[in-house]
């Protein structure tokens, strides 16, 4: 049985160039990034900002970062909204009793556990964590 591999557009974009840096045909491939693109058009995604070094990185782009992969897209503005949400109107303690009865992972800050109820909630369960 053939294994299977998930990249994200940058990640393809990056054997695409690979594979022909050593002369590689990598038009399938090409074919397969121009659909995900045509996709992504239509939904909302947020690219982090240049910043100097010294400034924190804002809260979307923590949690790109650190549950960005529990989503097929990302992590969106109306994902970033719910997750707020989960955030103010649950306590830590309450979130975590809801990741064990979800068999997910209760470790870690509020929003990276409301992340993985938003998930789970939204039918994501092969991203257990």
């Amino acid at each position: 049985m053939p294994g299977t591999m998930r990249l994200n557009p940058k990640e393809l974009f990056e054997l695409i160039e690979s594979i022909e840096a050593i002369g590689g045909d990598a038009t399938e491939f090409r074919t397969l990034l121009a659909e995900v693109s045509q996709e992504s058009q239509y939904k909302t995604k947020v690219f982090s900002r240049p910043r100097p070094a010294d400034e924190e990185p804002t809260t979307q782009e923590r949690l790109e970062s650190e549950a960005g992969y529990l989503f097929p897209n990302g992590i969106t503005n109306d994902i970033l909204n719910k997750l707020m949400e989960f955030d103010r109107d649950r306590s830590s303690k309450e979130l975590k009793r809801m990741c064990v009865e979800a068999e997910l992972s209760p470790s870690g800050h509020k929003k990276l556990l409301a992340a993985r109820l938003l998930a789970h909630e939204r039918g994501q369960k092969r991203y257990r964590s």
